[in-house]
C-alpha cells in the first residue's frame, strides 16, 4: 500500500503491516498510512482488521526527531495525530486485534492498548518509557493507559517506566495472551477471524458504551495538548 505499511485482505479480514524497516516510529506519514488502511479496511468491508508490527518491532512510539527539531507546531500535530489515531482504534466499527511481534514502547505501547485483543509473546516488551528519558507523559496517554491496566501496573508504568514481559505483560492489562514468536500474526489473524462472527452492530455499541468516558478523557486530553506542552 505504502513504502511503511501493507494491507492484505483475506477471508474478510483485513491485515494492516507496519514496516518502516526500523521500529515502525508513529510520524506523521505513518500515522496516515494507517489511517488510510483503516479507511481502505471499512470500504472493503472487512469485518475485522489486524495491525501488526515487523519482524522486530510493533513500534517505538513517536518520531523522536520532531521532540528534538523543537518545532512546537509539529510536535502539537505529531501528538495530536496519534492519540487521534488512538481514539480511531477504539471506536472502530469492527474488531481490531493487535499483533505485537515484538515491543511496544510509548507511543506504540498506547496503541497496543486500544486493541480490542492483543497478542504477544515473550518478546513484546510493553513500556511506557518517557519517565526513563525526560518526558512527562501527556494526558491521553495516561488516560489510556488508565483504561486498560490494573490499578498496580497503571502507577508502576505511569511513575517508573516499567517494563512488562510475557505472563506479567498479560497480568498487567497490556497483552491478552502470549504465544511463541513466531506465531504471534498467525494467532492474531485467528483471533480475527473468529470475531467476523460477531453481530457487527452490537459489536460497536457494546464497546462504545464500555469506553464512553475513557473516550472523552482521551479527547478531552487531546484537546488539552497545546496547553500541556507549552506548560
Amino acid at each position: 500500500m505504502t513504502d511503511t505499511v501493507t494491507y492484505e485482505l483475506t477471508d474478510s479480514v483485513a491485515t494492516i503491516t507496519l514496516d518502516d524497516g526500523k521500529v515502525n516510529a508513529l510520524s506523521p506519514a505513518m500515522q496516515q498510512n494507517i489511517n488510510d488502511a483503516l479507511s481502505r479496511a471499512e470500504y472493503d468491508g472487512a469485518k475485522a482488521v489486524v495491525i501488526a508490527g515487523n519482524h522486530r518491532v510493533f513500534s517505538g512510539g513517536f518520531d523522536l526527531s520532531v521532540f528534538a527539531s523543537r518545532d512546537a507546531q509539529a510536535l502539537v500535530a505529531m501528538l495530536t495525530g496519534g492519540f487521534e489515531l488512538a481514539v480511531r482504534v477504539l471506536t472502530y466499527p469492527r474488531p481490531v486485534v493487535m499483533a505485537a511481534t515484538g515491543p511496544a514502547i510509548a507511543m506504540g505501547s498506547f496503541l497496543l492498548l486500544c486493541g480490542d485483543h492483543r497478542v504477544g509473546s515473550v518478546k513484546s516488551r510493553c513500556q511506557a518509557n518517557e519517565v526513563a528519558i525526560g518526558l512527562t507523559l501527556p494526558i491521553p496517554a495516561i488516560e489510556i493507559m488508565r483504561m486498560r491496566l490494573t490499578r498496580a501496573a497503571f502507577q508502576r508504568g505511569v511513575s517508573m517506566a516499567a517494563e512488562f514481559v510475557g505472563d506479567a505483560a498479560v497480568a498487567g492489562g497490556w497483552l491478552d495472551e502470549i504465544v511463541e514468536p513466531a506465531n504471534v500474526l498467525a494467532r492474531a489473524q485467528e483471533v480475527a477471524t473468529a470475531a467476523t462472527a460477531l453481530h457487527a452492530g452490537a459489536h460497536l455499541v457494546s464497546k462504545l458504551r464500555a469506553r464512553q468516558s475513557a473516550v472523552q478523557a482521551i479527547r478531552d486530553g487531546i484537546d488539552g495538548l497545546p496547553t500541556e506542552l507549552a506548560d
